[in-house]
């Protein structure tokens, strides 16, 4: 028989917060989440004119601050249904995930002469690989990279609607992905994991030891080859939905110190971030996993996050 009351499964994470920080995370989890929604600044002719209108369908909305033409809308608001999302002019977001893309160390203008080439190895929906093309001005190469047939569809509509023409879709399994080694100049690890980040936006869901263990594994070949596809110099930026150390810091500490450093992160205006965790269950992590970062649900009203920027190391 089912247990009416089962156990809050985010209780095993209050242990890396005091007493009281845990109470407020505990309540944040259980409230609903904000809306975001960002500018799509390369099928809108006038981007202001755009985040005007989005002001007007929704007074409340109010500027993120650390990406362009980007708005938190309350919980309540359909920005989906809107015609400007139809249209491809915006793109509903949550907010935690804009700063995966953000880290990747792309170059403030593109060059003509060597256009960059960046790698999103688990892309659907692709919400971060059409921020990434953003940044590029829709230049370069992005390659969308995804697993799941039945996923692509979905994929391949919001790149389409979107209007985003750099960006080539791809389907293989990221863990052996077939191309040349140090092919690419960045590349983006969004891992699938146990998702107990989005339980203000999914409800709670129990993960057993079994599938933690089977996720841990397929991170940790996913990173690895996204280090092994990116030439030396170059970053990788890992991320997951999920604040377990075992699917976060265990798998940055299964690299090498010589494949590549962790770096640190700074802050975007008005985001609180939590470290990463030096231990967890009793086992050590590389001395750098601190350099990671997690977004908590109460220090910023967002969804739980966790990410980390990887430099490639030189070859030697």
């Amino acid at each position: 028989m089912n247990d009416p009351n089962p156990p809050n499964p985010l209780l095993r994470y209050t242990s890396l917060l005091g007493d009281e920080a845990a109470d407020a995370f505990l309540s944040a989890c259980a409230r609903p989440l904000p809306r975001a929604v960002w500018v799509n600044t390369v099928r809108a002719d006038d981007p202001d004119a755009v985040a005007e209108t989005i002001l007007a369908r929704c007074p409340e909305a109010r500027p993120v601050p650390w990406w362009p033409y980007a708005f938190r809308l309350p919980a309540d608001t359909s920005p989906g249904s809107w015609i400007e999302h139809r249209l491809g002019l915006i793109h509903v977001q949550e907010e935690a995930t804009l700063w995966p893309a953000a880290l990747l160390d792309l170059a403030p203008e593109p060059d003509p002469e060597r256009p960059e080439r960046v790698l999103d190895l688990c892309a659907a929906p692709g919400n971060k690989t059409a921020q990434i093309a953003l940044r590029m001005r829709d230049r370069g190469l992005v390659v969308a990279n995804e697993k799941i047939r039945g996923r692509l569809s979905q994929l391949r509509y919001n790149l389409e609607r979107l209007g985003l023409a750099s960006v080539v879709v791809t389907r293989g399994d990221g863990v052996r992905y077939p191309t040349p080694e140090r092919l690419f100049d960045h590349a983006l690890v969004d891992a699938p994991c146990t998702c107990e980040g989005t339980t203000r936006k999914r409800g709670q869901r129990e993960t057993t030891e079994r599938f933690r263990k089977t996720v841990q594994s397929i991170q940790i070949a996913l990173l690895r080859r996204a280090l092994k596809c990116v030439r030396p110099g170059g970053t990788v930026v890992y991320a997951t939905c999920t604040y377990d150390p075992e699917e976060n810091e265990r798998v940055l500490d299964a690299i090498w110190e010589r494949e590549a450093t962790i770096e640190p992160l700074t802050p975007p205006p008005g985001v609180t971030l939590g470290a990463g965790v030096p231990e967890w269950n009793g086992r050590r992590f590389r001395p750098d996993v601190v350099h990671a970062a997690r977004l908590w649900p109460h220090l910023n009203d967002t969804g739980g996050f966790f990410v980390a920027r990887l430099r490639v190391c030189r070859d030697e």
